[in-house]
């Protein structure tokens, strides 16, 4: 396949485009005309940039600058996006990562994410944030524009020894990413099944949280079938759906065969530094880049 074809990363094209909002469109490409650091991106893709950001055209400026800059300075993260490399297909048998075929009642997408195998030692934790991205970003391809995300991370069968796993810098990178460049609503976020830790896990991730962000978590010792209606569920948790595990193979099984040539293609897809005419200010971002090889918690 041509990398051409995949010049924006959304294969299925936007449900009609949102009305209305021509003129935001319109000033964001003018914008993106002269930012040469930044590559061509059609207006569909726009749109869903202009949509996450409810349409406020500065908050998508930002928005738009930190996805491409980061999966520029971020190569850990935004490379090596083959999902049969072998570091990848690890993330994939340790994980589940399960987008449910259900909408919440407000016509939210609802995304699940476990772990599969409990033993720490087979984690990777910047191999795990790059799969991670790497099925968000095929979800967005195949959900468009969306009314928003329901997230569930079940800690069943996390242990402090996956505490030891995380790397700063990958975790910094994650966080930057979900908070200023995922260009998706999040509705909520739901921790079940916490652990007996997880306020060492809160320690190591709250100062690197939006107060914004921090108000959509919401914790519950219990399973899945707390926090969402069970009729949306897998089997596992008292619902009526396939099990997560079949559903995790059916998914894995698209993003192998349907968007394996997308993803290794689509890493052209982000800013090129010597283009850039105005270099980034000694901000947040430039600290958070020129961390990345900060040393790694043990």
């Amino acid at each position: 396949m041509s990398a051409t074809k995949y010049l924006h990363p959304f294969l299925h094209g936007l449900k009609p485009f949102p009305e209305g909002y021509e003129d935001e469109l319109q000033q964001i490409r003018e914008w993106m005309k002269s930012q040469p650091h930044l590559p061509y991106v059609s207006d569909e893709y726009l749109y869903l940039f202009l949509h996450s950001n409810y349409f406020k055209v500065k908050e998508t400026k930002d928005t738009i600058e930190n996805y491409f800059t980061l999966r520029a300075n971020t190569p850990d993260l935004f490379t090596n996006r083959d999902p049969l490399a072998p570091k990848n297909k690890q993330i994939l048998d340790i994980t589940q990562m399960v987008a449910l075929p259900n909408k919440t009642e407000e016509g939210y997408h609802v995304l699940l994410y476990r772990l599969s195998e409990y033993d720490y030692s087979k984690l990777n934790f910047a191999d795990a944030v790059r799969v991670f991205c790497m099925f968000n970003d095929v979800k967005l391809s195949e959900d468009r524009i969306s009314d928003g995300y329901v997230v569930i991370f079940d800690m069943k069968g996390c242990s402090l020894g996956h505490l030891t796993r995380v790397t700063l810098p990958a975790l910094r990178a994650f966080m930057h990413y979900i908070q200023n460049a995922h260009p998706c609503r999040l509705k909520k976020i739901h921790v079940v099944h916490t652990v007996s830790f997880i306020n060492q896990v809160m320690c190591l991730v709250k100062p690197l949280i939006h107060s914004n962000l921090l108000n959509l978590v919401n914790f519950s010792s219990e399973g899945p079938e707390s926090v969402v209606d069970k009729k949306l569920l897998p089997e596992d948790f008292g619902g009526p759906l396939a099990p997560v595990k079949q559903l995790h193979e059916e998914q894995r099984k698209n993003l192998e065969q349907n968007y394996r040539d997308w993803l290794i293609e689509a890493e052209i897809f982000k800013a090129d530094e010597k283009k850039r005419i105005k270099k980034p200010s000694r901000g947040m971002f430039a600290s958070f880049t020129s961390s990345f090889k900060s040393l790694d918690i043990d």
